[in-house]
């Protein structure tokens, strides 16, 4: 094949790859405007046929490049990667693995996060209401007590990082955790410092005791309740189609067990 060949023929590899970016970028834009999944899912099916690593790279820098954060391109590139491995398989996997599954205990702990976010910022909206408070306050110590929980998510943190995690990036899904491994970083940013500021309660006045609270609660809810929905949604639904091998799972929850799990927490007070 002579020269002018071998170039027509890297003008008609990039001109597909171009339109490959662009209508997997369509996508993209239709998930994040939140148009109807079960339309979307037979061209995402489609699609994927055709698809490779580089094109939905090429496709996330585009949408980066037009102005959307990383966070939401990886969030959306997750979301046709669900919506393309589910070709064959019903979309309530979660709801159907066995009672002792490590994912089943993993969304349980999501569950009791939930609740006690929903309890932090009950307390928080009662105390930023006060005009006093005493570290033996009834109000003080619900909330010392909900941290203690809270607290004890950052061992739920550590077992995912380095348990599951792992698995995945051997899998091909790197960019799948590193939205989690994001917001794990500024979940225990916020637990940590609401630890301290509980700690030094008796050593600075209440008002600006209120004001850091009330700042910190208000960034924390938000980023902790997208969290779980990320990883419940997408992230560990994705993962059973990555990781197809019970006995991968089984090993993954003995490191579990080993570990522990999120319990009753350490009341602060």
């Amino acid at each position: 094949m002579d020269q002018w060949d071998f170039g027509r023929v890297r003008k008609v590899a990039k001109t597909s790859r171009n339109a490959k970016t662009w209508a997997l970028a369509g996508i993209f834009k239709r998930i994040n405007l939140g148009e109807d999944p079960k339309l979307l899912r037979n061209e995402a099916i489609q699609l994927s046929k055709n698809l490779n690593a580089e094109d939905i790279a090429a496709a996330e820098q585009t949408l980066i490049d037009e102005g959307y954060s990383g966070r939401v391109v990886r969030r959306l590139s997750a979301r046709f990667s669900l919506m393309a491995l589910q070709k064959n398989r019903r979309g309530d996997s979660m709801r159907r693995l066995p009672r002792s599954h490590i994912l089943r205990k993993i969304k349980v702990e999501h569950d009791l996060i939930g609740c006690y976010v929903t309890d932090l910022n009950r307390v928080v909206d009662t105390i930023r209401n006060l005009h006093c408070l005493t570290d033996v306050s009834s109000e003080f110590r619900n909330l010392a007590h909900i941290l203690g929980h809270l607290s004890a998510m950052k061992e739920h943190i550590d077992r995912e990082e380095d348990v599951i995690f792992p698995y995945l990036r051997k899998s091909g899904w790197a960019k799948l955790c590193q939205s989690a491994l994001d917001e794990h970083g500024e979940i225990r940013i916020d637990i940590d410092n609401l630890l301290a500021l509980m700690t030094s309660f008796n050593n600075i006045g209440f008002d600006d005791f209120k004001g850091w609270l009330v700042t910190i609660v208000h960034r924390f809810s938000p980023t902790m309740r997208q969290h779980l929905s990320y990883e419940n949604e997408l992230l560990y639904p994705i993962s059973l189609f990555a990781i197809d091998d019970a006995n991968v799972w089984e090993r993954m929850k003995a490191l579990c067990d080993e570990m522990g799990y999120c319990g009753a927490g350490n009341p602060l007070y």
